[in-house]
């Protein structure tokens, strides 16, 4: 499929080079907005995916260095999320981030010095995340040493983990009460958005990570009839644990040359 992509200052050179690194997508680049449908747009922020039926100002981007996520990344010290990953005093442990989305989890983990490998299977959602992290190494973000990021289908991959942790994050179910921000708007309106997280999980349990965790709404029930160990809570989320062993020193190695197999 060939996407639109909007370049109105014409940015070509630094636009080019951004895409390089994701070869993935097919693009058509023009100066001005399609009558219809969604369509990428370049400009010195980097790249954003609209809609031409919603507001011109209203984007779905990724931004690492500034805003909330950069706020979040700096600020986090016990929270939740790294508390159900095994983090502790001297054990930091590798994740597979099986579901990486906007990148939100991958950056705080990575931030608190896991080696982390994370995989997207959507491909505009993967681009999105791809350009974000290609602007936050470029701003000198040292996190970014210890993540390897891939646009791949990671339930053809997690056989392959021999330790560590893997991180599952499905997208929210469209039916929460909570009106959804304008990302899970764009994010719901996109085709195969979702994975087969069912799936996902039971692979996870037969690989050889040490531990499994699944985040969920915090009254949501449990992922594939899957009980959990424990859980996790956090005000609106919760993480179900499901661990197979106890976290190690082993489970801290790199994922370096392992999940390319």
């Amino acid at each position: 499929m060939e996407w639109v992509g909007v370049d109105p200052l014409h940015q070509v050179v630094s636009r080019d080079e951004a895409m390089e690194l994701i070869p993935w997508l097919s693009m058509r680049w023009q100066a001005s907005p399609p009558e219809s449908g969604h369509y990428f747009w370049w400009d010195d922020d980097g790249l954003a995916l609209k809609s031409a039926a919603l507001d011109s100002r209203s984007s779905l981007h990724i931004d690492f260095v500034h805003g909330a996520q950069a706020r979040r990344v700096k600020a986090v010290t016990g929270e939740a999320l790294t508390r159900a990953m095994g983090c502790q005093k001297g054990l930091r442990p590798s994740i597979v981030d099986t579901t990486a989305g906007l990148g939100g989890d991958l950056s705080v983990l990575a931030n608190v010095g896991c080696d982390v490998f994370a995989m997207e299977r959507h491909p505009i959602v993967a681009a999105l995340l791809q350009d974000a992290l290609r602007r936050a190494q470029e701003a000198g973000a040292s996190w970014c040493e210890r993540l390897q990021f891939r646009h791949a289908d990671s339930a053809e991959r997690v056989s392959h983990v021999s330790h560590g942790v893997i991180y599952l994050d499905p997208m929210f179910p469209k039916e929460r009460k909570a009106a959804p921000s304008l990302s899970m708007q764009v994010l719901h309106s996109l085709d195969q958005t979702t994975d087969d997280p069912e799936r996902l999980l039971e692979a996870a349990l037969d690989s050889g990570a040490a531990r499994v965790v699944v985040k969920r709404p915090i009254k949501a029930d449990v992922l594939g009839g899957r009980v959990p160990s424990s859980q996790v809570k956090a005000k609106t989320v919760r993480f179900d644990l499901y661990p197979k062993r106890k976290l190690t020193d082993d489970d801290c190695a790199s994922f370096h040359g392992v999940m390319d197999a």
